[in-house]
C-alpha cells in the first residue's frame, strides 16, 4: 500500500542523520532554511486539500522528503518555519525537543499519521514516528511503546508532565481523524531512555472505570466519540491539570451504531507530587466557565484545529 512506501521512506531518509552545529545558522543555510517554507507549506495544503488519493500520497511523501533535507542543515532546530498549515510543529517549555506531525486522508475509514521528533543537540538527531494504530487490537491505553510503534495522531500541544524514575516526561495532546464516523483525542506520555530514545506511555495515571474501579497501569488516555462532536482535552493553566469531557454512549445520527458523545461534564486530572500521579477528580462542576473549555481556539482563515484548511476536498467526515 502506499502509506507503507511512505513509512519506509521517512525511516529510510530519517536514519543516521548528523551535522555539526554552530551557534547559529550561516547566512546561505538561514537562507534555505526560511526558502523551504513556502514549498513545506505547498505540499502540506496538497495533502489536506486534494481530492485525488494519488495527488495526496505524492505531496505526502515530497513533504518526508523535504522536511528531511531541510532539517539536514546547521543549526536548523534555531528555525521554527513559520506558519506551515496543517504540519503541526509543537515545542516544550524547555525546547529539548520538537516533533513534527501530520495526517493523511487515505479513505473515509482510514486516516495514516507521519511525524518526527528533532532534538535540539550539537549534532542533528531526527528520529521518525512509524504509525502503527492499525494494529493496537488490546488494550492500547496500557502499552509503552517506541517510535517505531507509534499509536499515531497530530500533536497540538505539548507540556510537561513531571519526573518518572529520575527522568522528566511530557504529554502530548493530540488529535485523530480515525474514521468517517469517529473522533479520537488523545493523552499520550512521551519520555525519552538514558540514550536518548524516544518512549511513548507511562503508567502515571489513577483513573477509574465508571463504576469505581481502578484501571491498572493506565498509560495514556483515548477519547473515542462522533465525528459530530466537538471534545475539549487540554492542559488548564488556572486549574494546573488536565481538563478532559466526560463521554456517554448514544445512538449514532447517520447508521453508524452506537458513539461517545460528550454530556457537558468534565473530568480533571490532578498531579500528587507526594506520589507523582496524576489522579482523576469526580466529574468537574465547581470551575465555572465562561464559555465550554475547547483545547484551542479555531485559527482564523477557515483553518482547524491543525491549522489545515476547511472543508477537506477529500471528505472523510465532518469536524
Amino acid at each position: 500500500m502506499h502509506y507503507r512506501i511512505l513509512l519506509f521512506l521517512l525511516a529510510l531518509t530519517a536514519t543516521d542523520l548528523s551535522a555539526q552545529r554552530a551557534t547559529a545558522p550561516a547566512a546561505a543555510d538561514r537562507a534555505a532554511l526560511t526558502a523551504a517554507v513556502p514549498r513545506l507549506a505547498a505540499l502540506a495544503e496538497t495533502i489536506y486539500t486534494d481530492s485525488t488519493a494519488e495527488a495526496r500520497f505524492a505531496a505526502c511523501r515530497d513533504l518526508i522528503r523535504e522536511l528531511v533535507t531541510t532539517l539536514d542543515r546547521p543549526n536548523s532546530f534555531s528555525v521554527d518555519f513559520g506558519e506551515v498549515p496543517g504540519l503541526s510543529i509543537q515545542y516544550p517549555p524547555d525546547s529539548t525537543f520538537r516533533i513534527f506531525t501530520w495526517e493523511l486522508y487515505v479513505d473515509r475509514d482510514e486516516y495514516r499519521h507521519y511525524g518526527a521528533i528533532q532534538r535540539n543537540t550539537p549534532e542533528l538527531e531526527l528520529v521518525p514516528l512509524v504509525d502503527r494504530g492499525e494494529t493496537w487490537l488490546e488494550n492500547p491505553e496500557n502499552a509503552i511503546v517506541g517510535p517505531d510503534n507509534w499509536l499515531g495522531y497530530a500533536v497540538y500541544d505539548i507540556t510537561p508532565g513531571g519526573t518518572y524514575e529520575g527522568r522528566p516526561y511530557y504529554f502530548l495532546f493530540g488529535y485523530d481523524s480515525y474514521d468517517g464516523y469517529r473522533r479520537r483525542k488523545i493523552l499520550d506520555v512521551l519520555s525519552f531512555t538514558p540514550d536518548g530514545q524516544p518512549r511513548f506511555g507511562l503508567p502515571v495515571f489513577v483513573t477509574y472505570t465508571d463504576s469505581g474501579l481502578l484501571l491498572a497501569d493506565r498509560a495514556r488516555l483515548i477519547l473515542m466519540y462522533g465525528a459530530e462532536a466537538t471534545v475539549a482535552l487540554r492542559y488548564d493553566t488556572d486549574l494546573e491539570g488536565v481538563v478532559y469531557e466526560n463521554l456517554i454512549m448514544m445512538p449514532g445520527s447517520y447508521g453508524e451504531g452506537p458513539v461517545n458523545m460528550p454530556d457537558g461534564s468534565y473530568h480533571f486530572l490532578r498531579y500528587d507530587p507526594t506520589g507523582r500521579m496524576w489522579h482523576e477528580e469526580e466529574q468537574l462542576f465547581n470551575h465555572k466557565y465562561e464559555e465550554a473549555p475547547r483545547e484551542v481556539p479555531r485559527p482564523d482563515g477557515g483553518r482547524d484545529i491543525l491549522g489545515r484548511s476547511t472543508p477537506k476536498k477529500g471528505g472523510g467526515g465532518g469536524r
